[in-house]
């Protein structure tokens, strides 16, 4: 009995959030209008920071959905690399809010979905996740979207935890 619960327990480092985070990130290319020379190639999230998890469930949910006709690839890197073309980049809760800012400036017009996961949301980011009463949420700031050059459906509003702004 006692090799069965071993083999049941999850790692310690395990994101029991992963599924929803991946699921949310990729709800988001629903919800927000690309711009069109956003809409050749593959479809890029790009992760910064660790997250074994969440890396492995946007790799399942790539390996299975598209974007459109547009296939979906996964990068990752510890730190924030503004050389790497994506269409969304997610930030990891142990990233500092400078790089969120960093990213939001870099990809000014460029129609780049910033996502963060931050206790204090700065503006910086379009959108950012929150634990409320033990469930993942998120705030979304309008008018940190379009100054990416991104715009959203009325249907996106339903989803949203508080618009700031």
């Amino acid at each position: 009995m006692c090799l069965i619960s071993f083999r049941f327990q999850q790692p310690s480092n395990f994101d029991s959030n992963s599924k929803f985070r991946a699921a949310y990130l990729y709800s988001f290319t629903r919800y927000f209008y690309w711009p069109e020379e956003k809409q050749r190639d593959n479809f890029v999230i790009y992760v910064i920071g660790k997250n074994d998890n969440l890396i492995s469930e946007l790799k399942k949910l790539a390996a299975q959905k598209k974007v459109g006709n547009q296939g979906i690839e996964i990068k990752n890197s510890s730190a924030y690399d503004p050389s790497v073309v994506s269409h969304i980049i997610y930030f990891t809760p142990s990233q500092d809010g400078e790089s969120v800012n960093e990213a939001a400036e870099k990809n000014k017009n460029k129609g780049t979905l910033v996502v963060s996961e931050t206790n204090s949301f700065n503006g910086g980011a379009s959108i950012n996740f929150l634990i409320v009463d033990n469930k993942l949420k998120f705030d979304y700031s309008k008018t940190a979207a379009v100054k990416a050059g991104l715009k959203t459906s009325e249907g996106f509003k339903t989803l949203v935890n508080k618009t700031i702004d």
